[in-house]
């Protein structure tokens, strides 16, 4: 009997579009579609690193949202220079909450002060196997898992 219960439970769960298409575990950015200014058009072999795990309720996200390694700064950098070298530069963590095609986020320690205290963050989302998209007003961002 109880097999039987175990097996239900995972035909059920292998059935429901949110859970076989889960957007738990580790994915790194791979393309970047932007729609207009100086950075328009499709990127791919230009995209920099980043990093976004989701766990059950939790994400952590780190990631360079230009299309240019960022310069290291020398080890005499004036503090303006080592603030250029983290403008471009994202990083969050928080809970997160997942509809069939949004995603909220809600940071808890960010980069910058203003994230952590502001309005939870928005953006629609579709997942198909390995593969996760964002839409946001003027961009698109194609992530894939590399860890379950």
């Amino acid at each position: 009997m109880r097999s039987g219960i175990t097996l239900l439970t995972l035909l059920g769960a292998a059935m429901d579009p949110l859970v076989a298409q889960t957007v738990q575990g580790v994915w790194k950015p791979v393309q970047v579609v932007i729609d207009s200014g100086a950075d328009a058009g499709r990127h791919t072999t230009d995209v920099q690193p980043g990093l976004l795990i989701f766990a059950k309720r939790h994400y952590s996200m780190m990631y360079v949202p230009v299309f240019k390694p960022r310069a290291v700064p020398s080890d005499s950098a004036s503090d303006q220079e080592l603030g250029l070298s983290f403008v471009p530069f994202i990083a969050n963590g928080g809970t997160y909450q997942r509809t069939d095609s949004t995603i909220t986020f809600s940071p808890s320690v960010a980069k910058h002060p203003a994230v952590m205290t502001g309005k939870p963050i928005t953006r629609q989302i579709r997942v198909k196997g390995d593969t996760l998209w964002f839409t946001s007003p003027g961009l698109k961002a194609t992530w894939v898992r590399i860890e379950r």
